[in-house]
């Protein structure tokens, strides 16, 4: 049975990142941080301003995100570091860059990319643990090719790939989309939405489980 990953928080901090960079496409930067108490101070101002009042948990697990995106967009050489929240509670990254943020309950996740390289992108980190037995019938779609996922953690993987491909698709139609709306197909390392929105996706099983969805920019 899959546990939690044990050692040092440096050190599955690297793990993470590691297995990051090991699914990404060589125009995505990216980064990883455990998510501490206190992390909310890295909010910028106008972050703060566009976002609803939360409680302390979810607001440090933003503050983490956006640290790391912001270190990011240094790497990019982009100057207006702030990442606002936008009316469907998206990031809305400076123009010309692409990104994403996620975060499970102890460790937080971000990509990014220049819109030369990359159409959209999408991340999503969970534990690796079983999906809940109440989720997994509505995660899973008739059109989903799940090959040889293992039986343990497949639900979660699909889940995971379904809510990167969804933060993938939605800044380029601005579609709101439900499990059944998108198909995964893990043979051909690709998922598509009901709206045709086709996006190439990978995964992580260890020691979260991660999942990346793209869609290249059209040279």
């Amino acid at each position: 049975m899959s546990t939690r990953p044990q050692g040092t928080s440096a050190g599955i901090e690297r793990a993470v990142e590691q297995a990051l960079a090991g699914l990404a496409p060589s125009c995505l930067v990216v980064g990883c941080r455990r998510i501490q108490a206190g992390d909310e101070q890295y909010l910028l101002p106008e972050e703060n301003a566009s976002m609803a009042t939360r409680e302390p948990g979810a607001r440090a697990a933003t503050g983490a995100g956006r640290h790391i995106a912001h270190e990011l967009l240094r790497r990019l050489e982009c100057r207006e570091p702030a990442i606002l929240r936008g009316q469907s509670g998206n990031p809305v990254w400076p123009a010309g860059i692409v990104g994403s943020i996620a975060h499970d309950d102890e460790m937080a996740v971000a990509v990014a990319a220049r819109s030369d390289a990359l159409k959209s992108v999408g991340v999503d980190i969970e534990p690796a643990l079983p999906l809940p037995h109440d989720l997994r019938a509505v995660v899973a779609a008739p059109e989903d090719r799940l090959g040889d996922l293992d039986p343990n953690l497949g639900d979660r993987i699909l889940f995971a790939v379904k809510e990167a491909a969804y933060k993938a698709s939605f800044p380029l139609d601005g579609r709101v989309l439900g499990f059944e709306d998108i198909a995964v197909d893990f043979e051909k390392g690709e998922a598509v939405t009901s709206f045709g929105q086709r996006l190439t996706v990978r995964f992580a099983a260890s020691p979260h489980i991660l999942a990346i969805a793209y869609t290249a920019s059209e040279r």
